[in-house]
């Protein structure tokens, strides 16, 4: 976590980087690490990283495949997209807003498992597939590039690998202050052609199919960095734990607010458990490092918390945390990236484990977007910016990890 805000320099235009591949290398023809293993690298010495810290926009697009388009309507299938996604159908092109995330860039092409990383999030849209009076949406997807994977929510469970990234042929370039990500083909994986096949009673959709071309554009500030990291390129678990503030649960109370689980999320005693369902996570060695040492994109989607006063509910759900720029935002009334919680890092501990690494001592106190619309939402003029919600425990696993925190 970051102790104190800083400004991020620009972002460096002039990248002219040429990829072999989008997260992997260019002898490869398959995800250089199995989807979700949460497997972790170590950077070269001589390697220049270039990162956007976090993410606001701007999209990922996708040019739908003319011979898998009309594979699919000949199947009685049709696409649509949903929630915040557009579609253009004088390109078929598919968009879907970026709402969070973390992305760096090495200039050490041979990087594992794939020079370009991170986790890019794009909460709130998605793509429903319908035929024969059925339909399934497929939605909440996160671009994990070092491992070549897109995931996505399905029937509400998140984190179902849905799409191989074949990056190949893709080209990395700079649109104005924007990188830009160009010719990557989304492929099925086995999961999402299965599930597709049982759900709408056909054999014909098989994994490798390719569904189109990708188009990325992310943008955001970002820093240079030369230092070395333990980097935990898929999150595979546990999760994020707020102990809550006595004082806080108690003034609550007094207002007459109520705090339950939503979703995956539970209360044990006095404590709210989030689980971890993917993301990205570094910790710098050089402790100086700006905007913060400990960076990333950790996500918790399917869980939150549900506030209740009277007859007035809100729900504070899928769950970003933003260690770089110490910030939680989550999805309110439908919109996701919403500032919630600020995370004072002043006394956070870091400690390494056998699989991951863990964060203690943080303190969540609420923005003043949070506190608003709180207040708002109750007809309460207590709760101002912040209020100290309570201390973080945030537990985060990989399978495997390579480099050391105290290197």
């Amino acid at each position: 976590m970051r102790l104190k805000r800083y400004a991020s320099v620009a972002l460096v235009a002039g990248l002219g980087l040429t990829a072999a591949a989008c997260g992997s290398s260019s002898t490869s023809s398959s995800p250089t690490t199995a989807a979700g293993s949460g497997a972790a690298v170590s950077t070269a010495s001589t390697d220049t990283v270039t990162a956007i810290n976090s993410l606001t926009g701007v999209g990922t697009s996708v040019t739908l495949n003319p011979s898998t388009a009309k594979a699919l309507t000949g199947l009685g299938l049709q696409l649509a997209p949903a929630g915040t996604a557009t579609f253009d159908s004088s390109t078929s092109t598919v968009t879907f807003p970026i709402t969070s995330g973390y992305v760096e860039i090495h200039s050490n092409k041979s990087y594992q498992p794939g020079y370009i990383l991170g986790s890019i999030q794009h909460f709130g849209s998605g793509l429903t597939i319908s035929g024969g009076g059925k339909s399934v949406t497929l939605s909440d997807f996160v671009v994990d590039p070092g491992n070549s994977m897109l995931y996505g929510t399905v029937g509400g469970k998140p984190d179902v690998p849905l799409l191989y990234l074949n990056g190949s042929n893709v080209k990395v370039s700079m649109s104005g202050s924007n990188v830009v990500l160009d010719g990557t083909v989304a492929e099925l994986t086995n999961t999402a052609a299965t599930a597709l096949d049982q759900t709408f009673g056909t054999t014909a959709v098989k994994a490798g199919l390719p569904l189109g071309t990708v188009h990325l554009v992310a943008s955001g500030t970002a820093n240079t960095y030369t230092d070395k990291v333990t980097e935990i390129s898929r999150l595979g678990g546990q999760s994020t734990n707020v102990t809550l503030n006595p004082s806080t649960a108690n003034a609550l109370t007094g207002l007459g607010v109520k705090v339950a689980t939503y979703g995956s999320a539970t209360l044990t005693g006095s404590t709210l458990s989030f689980p971890i369902t993917g993301g990205f996570a570094a910790i710098h060695s050089d402790t100086a490092y700006k905007p913060g040492y400990i960076v990333g994109s950790i996500i918790h989607q399917g869980s939150g918390i549900t506030l209740t006063a009277g007859s007035k509910s809100v729900t504070l759900s899928d769950f970003v945390v933003d260690p770089g720029d110490s910030i939680l935002t989550g999805t309110v009334g439908g919109k996701p990236g919403i500032p919630l919680l600020t995370l004072d890092g002043t006394n956070v501990k870091v400690t390494p484990t056998a699989n991951g690494v863990t964060l203690d001592g943080t303190v969540a106190k609420l923005t003043q977007t949070a506190a608003t619309a709180l207040d708002q939402a109750f007809g309460t003029t207590a709760l101002t910016a912040g209020i100290p919600l309570g201390t973080v425990h945030l537990v985060a696993t990989a399978s495997t990890v390579k480099g050391s925190i105290n290197n």
